[in-house]
């Protein structure tokens, strides 16, 4: 179940980077990685995530805590406070998180471009037949959903 449209931070606000893949299209190199050791254990303090990040690659604390601020901030993570340090988690899940950025990119592309973005949406999803046949049972399946058939 996704969280309720007006809850959502906005995902795409700060810059959508469509070369880039998976969240980093919305997300900086460590933003991503904070958010990657965050989906697979939730619930780390700064000291948790800075020794996790060690693994692989140099950071300080400070950038650290900077990131998590930031991220915090951006509405991407929820943090409590636990003694004198606080716990972080994301607000979204992985799969709630993948589907709010496709929800914006794709409303604000139909927003202003609707008949060309529906075109070439389409055209895309036809260039394969099993994304074609899924778009279709989607459509079949909001049509029921509505009372439309």
């Amino acid at each position: 179940m996704t969280a309720p449209r007006a809850s959502r931070p906005r995902i795409t606000l700060r810059g959508f980077k469509p070369g880039a893949l998976g969240i980093a299209t919305v997300l900086g190199e460590l933003e991503t990685a904070v958010m990657e050791l965050l989906w697979a254990e939730p619930g780390q303090t700064v000291t948790e995530v800075e020794e996790r990040l060690r693994r692989s690659r140099a950071i300080a604390h400070t950038t650290a805590l900077t990131t998590l601020d930031r991220l915090h901030r951006k509405g991407y993570l929820v943090r409590d406070k636990q003694g004198k340090a606080f716990v972080y988690a994301p607000r979204l899940s992985r799969d709630e998180f993948e589907r709010a950025t496709a929800e914006e990119v794709l409303g604000t592309l139909l927003g202003h471009f609707s008949a060309p973005a529906l075109s070439a949406f389409v055209d895309l999803v036809g260039e394969d037949p099993g994304a074609l046949d899924r778009l279709e049972a989607i459509i079949r399946a909001k049509r029921r959903e509505q009372g439309r058939t």
